[in-house]
């Protein structure tokens, strides 16, 4: 009688330990590029990267009040946040020491936020996540992304990517965010670009397609506004948790 219950806990561990693995290796790598980044000579290269830099930050480059999230799990709010699109880089600073930052790669943090929760305007907030990103024919990459819909996890995750095609080479911002859709829950599968027209948003719901259809049209939502697809999307993402 008891077989049932072992098979489960075994199928349990099987699966939990390739998961605890990988978020090892993640705060492992993360904790290096943290340290590297904050080391001489590279920070010493960084810093003067940034201090050469008059665009490429999003908004004004001034820093906001916001929060780290690690790879360890925290939450760590800080007094201010800043973001350069171009460099790929966060310079947050100390919570103690207001005239010390810290630098944070992409890859030394699973995302932060700006803005504060219940804010509006210039206080809204705005979450960005570390997701693996994949334009064209071009290989993957690890990149900061802008997410747009209301949890950054589940079926499907939609987000905007402030540089990509020459702008990423460049090491500068975008004219225009790239909009990019995938997985939600599967951090290792990267995102790709979404073309917004009616067909190509349908077909990332399957089967659903209609009642995603019947849905925009109820609440007046348009395929070209990124900010309605996630609308659909948030919709979308509800109905596959409950069914």
């Amino acid at each position: 009688m008891k077989y049932p219950y072992y098979l489960y806990a075994l199928i349990l561990a099987v699966c939990w330990q390739p998961a605890t693995a990988q978020t090892s290796r993640d705060q492992a790598e993360a904790h290096t590029l943290y340290r590297q980044a904050n080391s001489a000579p590279t920070k010493n290269t960084l810093r003067a990267a940034l201090t050469k830099q008059s665009t490429g930050f999003l908004g004004d480059g001034t820093f906001q009040l916001g929060a780290l999230r690690t790879f360890d799990g925290r939450y760590r709010p800080v007094p201010g946040v800043r973001f350069h699109a171009g460099l790929r880089l966060v310079e947050a600073q100390d919570s103690i020491d207001g005239d010390s930052t810290h630098l944070w790669p992409v890859g030394s943090l699973r995302g932060f936020d700006l803005g504060e929760i219940g804010g509006t305007g210039a206080t809204a907030l705005r979450r960005f996540r570390t997701r693996l990103v994949k334009e064209g024919s071009a290989g993957t990459r690890r990149e900061y992304v802008e997410v747009l819909t209301a949890v950054d996890t589940g079926p499907l995750l939609l987000v905007w990517l402030y540089n990509s095609g020459a702008a990423a080479l460049a090491g500068r911002i975008s004219s225009a965010p790239l909009v990019l859709v995938g997985p939600g829950n599967e951090t290792t599968e990267a995102l790709r670009p979404l073309d917004l027209n009616q067909a190509d948003v349908l077909r990332l719901f399957g089967k659903r397609a209609d009642d995603l259809r019947i849905f925009a049209s109820i609440q007046h939502l348009q395929y070209t506004q990124p900010t309605d697809v996630a609308r659909m999307i948030d919709h979308y993402n509800r109905m596959a948790i409950v069914r």
